[in-house]
Parts: structure tokens; sequence; C-alpha cells
């Protein structure tokens, strides 16, 4: 295999491998399709400072929103809505 087909099929994992970062982060993935990403993440630097950025981003995302506080007209509305199309 040549350099360019080598570096198209490190893109292809790459590329591959992001896309399947939240599937992967929520635990939505395959067993099998979570091995391949967590192998891929292991062999290459630049997918895991991704896979990191995402773990920080959803962190402060959790806590953050286990802060905010919805107005109480805003979650009546909201909980009536929902327990209309149940």
């Amino acid at each position: 295999m040549d350099k360019t087909q080598t570096e198209s099929l490190e893109f292809n994992q790459c590329q591959k491998a992001v896309q399947q970062l939240n599937d992967f982060l929520s635990h939505e993935l395959q067993p099998e399709e979570e091995e391949l990403v967590k192998k891929h993440l292991l062999e290459c630097n630049g997918c895991f400072e991704k896979f990191r950025f995402e773990v920080a981003l959803l962190r402060t995302l959790r806590e953050k929103v286990g802060q905010v506080q919805a107005p109480d007209g805003l979650r009546q509305r909201i909980l009536g809505l929902l327990s209309k199309s149940s």
C-alpha cells in the first residue's frame, strides 16, 4: 500500500471514529463498534484529543444543566404538552 492509500485509509478511520463519538460516549454502539472506536482512540492522538474535548464539554454541560432552573410557567407548559402527547 502506498502512502496516499495509507493516508486515505487513516482519514476514513478518523472520520468514522469522530462521527461515532457521541454514540460512543452515550454507550449506544454495538460492542464490536465500541471496540473499534476504543482501538482507534488509543492509536490516534488527533481523535483522542477530540474525544477528550467532547468528554470535557459533556461534563460541563451536565454540571450547568443541573444548576439551571426553568421558570415555573415554562415548566408547567412543558409538562402540559408532554401529558397531552402521552
